[in-house]
């Protein structure tokens, strides 16, 4: 009996750890290999009430992802947003945990040109935006344990962001295979 619940327990660690494992996939276009973590941090902003659209809500996905160039590896946050086309050009991303902020500016090439020609998930909205920003893997880790993330995107204005979805488990499933 011992040994039945042993093997039960075994394989739902072993199913909840499959749950967050980084999903690896080959773009063919660049021929590189890219690992994003299996499910976004997902942040929200309330629609203000006094506008038509009071009741949509506006998400930023936020993907952690690690592209592998013929064994060069760099890491970015890949950013999913539907934003209205005066706000096409990529914003600061800001990252705020506790009293620390990060502030990130998006890759000044083209997608394709960091190895990356195929989306890295499927877009919610036929107006998404993508974004990548550089970062390295000891902010990804610093990231995987802050408490209370809030993001911002930083255009003429600054629209805060709060968390609808916590990423930090699935980004400290990425950090801990990354070379």
């Amino acid at each position: 009996m011992r040994i039945a619940a042993m093997l039960l327990l075994a394989t739902l660690v072993g199913c909840n750890s499959a749950m967050t494992a980084p999903r690896e996939y080959l773009d063919e276009r660049t021929a590189a290999t890219i690992t994003v973590v299996r499910d976004p941090w997902i942040f929200t902003r309330e629609a203000n009430a006094s506008s038509p659209q009071a009741r949509q809500r506006d998400f930023l996905h936020l993907y952690a992802i690690d592209v592998n160039r013929m064994g060069e590896h760099r890491q970015y946050f890949a950013v999913q947003q539907a934003l209205p086309p005066e706000h096409r050009q990529p914003p600061v991303l800001e990252l705020s945990a506790g009293t620390q902020t990060t502030m990130l500016h998006a890759a000044d090439v083209a997608a394709e040109d960091l190895g990356i020609a195929q989306p890295i998930a499927q877009s919610y909205t036929l107006s998404a935006t993508w974004w990548y920003y550089p970062v390295d893997k000891r902010l990804l880790a610093k990231l995987a344990n802050a408490r209370d993330l809030q993001a911002a995107l930083v255009f003429d204005e600054r629209l805060a962001y709060v968390p609808w979805r916590d990423g930090r488990e699935e980004l400290a499933e990425l950090t801990a295979i990354l070379p």
